[in-house]
């Protein structure tokens, strides 16, 4: 994956529809992006691809996510919410 897509996604991540979706997606890139593979970045951008309501039920646990986005990403991102990382 190139520098432009990764800043891309990394803009994207920051800037959502719920405040409290760019608070914590904020917060979880500063600590965690220094450490990202190719991989993680096309998981966080699966992540991403998800509507802000249905992406923060995932969040606050009131959904499961769907089977295709059970991947170490969103795992760090819900553990990181629950003050675990």
């Amino acid at each position: 994956m190139n520098k432009l897509s990764k800043k891309k996604i990394l803009h994207r991540s920051k800037y959502r529809g719920i405040k409290e979706l760019d608070i914590i997606f904020e917060r979880f890139i500063e600590k965690f992006s220094s450490d990202f593979s190719d991989s993680d970045y096309e998981d966080l951008e699966q992540i991403l691809d998800i509507p802000d309501s249905e992406l923060f039920d995932i969040i606050l646990k009131k959904k499961y996510p769907p089977a295709n986005l059970k991947n170490l990403i969103l795992f760090k991102i819900l553990e990181f919410c629950n003050g675990k990382l």
